[in-house]
């Protein structure tokens, strides 16, 4: 079956990532958005499990975390499609909650017989036979973990909010009907009764050398007499032979020869070896049905996790709407890796930018500039992954392509100078960027002269104007900011931090022309006074 959580039509496969993908994580504090999503286990480290463990077992909603949002969705339909998804997960947090962890035990006892299966070497005679009980005991455990899915979906589906959900369960009792799954549990209960007191019937012909040939399974005859058989469709589903299994009679072999009778268990043996190569695609399919379903689930559940994050510390959170790539709008739009790290809601901040594809933020010195420009770097990604974002309301085009580029403290790793660095990393973007790119530079040519890297910072930025590639920049270089704004471009828009008369930062961006300061000064004063 496939599983169709994360797109309407595909499993998760291998689509085209962000280009730079650590960059864009460190730039715009992603990991903070991973962490808090991978929260599942707080309650059990606060009853008595260990932090260090609860880490361990949030791993992977972590990792599929960021796989998942730094994979952007390439089409409108395909973010309704993950919205409402993720919708199903946060309106029924404890049913989501369910499955996952169903899934999650499936997985593990799929892992657990993975290890025992590498680490055990079997050969013939006895050990086949061990190897036959425990490929029942897995297939049995498979079955269990079927059944506990089905069980969570047929209780959640009477509080389905979402047809997509709907869907997914309609699909999922179609593979897996109550008559396929009866069949199922019977024929593993019958292979069961082979290992412990049941005989099996065979027949073959003699060959060459007194050899046996054309070894069939016929009837498996069980010691209470109930009489148990395959229904029609077990042939279609495991082969022919499967057919015609199990009799009501009993079979008594009297006799002391061990040789004998070793060979008859070696026959026995080698018969269930060869039912249970039969069901070795199924156990295959059910492997790889389980792994799939578990990281997609473990990308809602997160989402999911993060969204009741977001409620507790009262970030207004809403589900962003697809618009034209030349659009982008927001109201009440925070930077969430802040809220985060702080325990609180921030400043928020709006911004109507129809039909302009430069945007150029100056200001105040600590005026929350590079918070602004991020939490609109965070909101974009989370909108191209279907989640919701920190805000009243949001609405922007889809990018193929993600940039940042923002300055780097300097530290030891560095073989170079800084402006270096940074061009070397500006490099590396000009040669990926096409059309359906977005690119956020932060400071970006701040570690040389004001007269040079006006002039790096006005090259770039006109060369991509040109283009039409949407870029938003924070920038200090004031020369190069008021000479941008003097050749007034009609698709450009130029926001400053506020800041009050008597220096008060405000946090919020206002459009207004760039000024000659960052008011530097107000910071220096303001550390006087603590001094004093």
């Amino acid at each position: 079956m496939k599983v169709t959580l994360l797109y309407p039509d595909r499993e998760w496969g291998k689509d085209r990532t962000y280009f730079d993908r650590e960059e864009i994580v460190k730039d715009l504090n992603l990991h903070i958005l991973f962490r808090a999503a991978a929260s599942l286990y707080d309650e059990e480290a606060e009853a008595g499990k260990t932090v260090q463990v609860a880490q361990e077992r949030s791993n992977e909603i972590m990792d599929m975390m960021k796989r998942v949002m730094l994979t952007p969705l390439a089409t409108p339909e395909e973010v309704h499609y993950r919205q409402q998804m993720v919708k199903e997960a946060i309106s029924n947090y404890d049913r989501m909650e369910e499955f996952y962890r169903n899934i999650k035990s499936a997985v593990e006892d799929i892992n657990k017989y993975a290890m025992a299966r590498k680490k055990q070497g079997y050969g013939s005679g006895s050990d086949l036979g061990r190897r036959n009980v425990a490929n029942i005991e897995y297939l049995e455990r498979l079955i269990y973990h079927l059944n506990r899915v089905s069980a969570t979906l047929d209780r959640w589906g009477e509080h389905f909010v979402t047809e997509e959900m709907q869907a997914f369960k309609d699909q999922f009792f179609e593979e897996y009907s109550p008559d396929f799954m009866g069949l199922l549990e019977k024929v593993v209960r019958d292979l069961r009764s082979s290992t412990l007191d049941g005989i099996i019937d065979v027949s073959a012909s003699l060959g060459p050398g007194l050899f046996m040939s054309n070894l069939t399974l016929t009837n498996i005859w069980v010691s209470n007499k109930i009489r148990l058989t395959f229904l029609k469709k077990a042939a279609k589903r495991f082969g022919k032979f499967c057919q015609s299994l199990f009799t009501v009679e009993e079979l008594v072999f009297e006799g002391e020869n061990q040789n004998l009778w070793q060979d008859i268990s070696d026959i026995k043996n080698a018969t269930l070896g060869g039912v249970m190569r039969h069901f070795q695609s199924f156990l295959e399919e059910q492997e790889v049905f389980f792994q799939k379903l578990y990281s997609q689930a473990a990308f809602l559940m997160g989402a999911a996790n993060l969204h009741r994050r977001m409620k507790r510390m009262n970030v207004d959170v809403c589900f962003p709407e697809v618009t034209d790539r030349k659009d982008i709008r927001f109201e009440g739009l925070v930077e969430l890796s802040l809220a985060i790290n702080s325990l609180r809601c921030p400043v928020d901040n709006s911004l109507c930018a129809d039909d302009k594809h430069l945007i150029v933020i100056t200001g105040a010195n600590q005026g929350g500039k590079s918070t602004y420009l991020r939490s609109i770097g965070i909101a974009q990604i989370m909108l191209q992954c279907g989640l919701y974002v920190p805000a009243k309301s949001f609405s922007s085009g889809l990018y193929g392509k993600v940039f940042t580029h923002f300055t780097r403290r300097e530290d030891s790793a560095m073989n170079s100078g800084r402006l270096d660095e940074e061009l070397g990393r500006m490099e590396r973007i000009v040669d990926n960027l096409s059309k359906d790119s977005v690119l956020f530079l932060n400071e970006s040519f701040a570690t040389t002269t004001e007269k040079e890297g006006s002039i790096i910072a006005a090259d770039i930025t006109k060369a991509l104007y040109e283009r039409g590639i949407r870029v938003m920049m924070v920038t200090h270089l004031m020369a190069f900011a008021q000479s941008c704004y003097a050749q007034h471009p009609e698709h450009a828009l130029f926001l400053s931090a506020e800041r009050e008369e008597d220096g008060t930062r405000t946090f919020r961006m206002v459009e207004q022309e760039p000024e000659l300061t960052s008011y530097g000064l107000d910071l220096f004063e303001e550390v006087l006074n603590k001094n004093a």
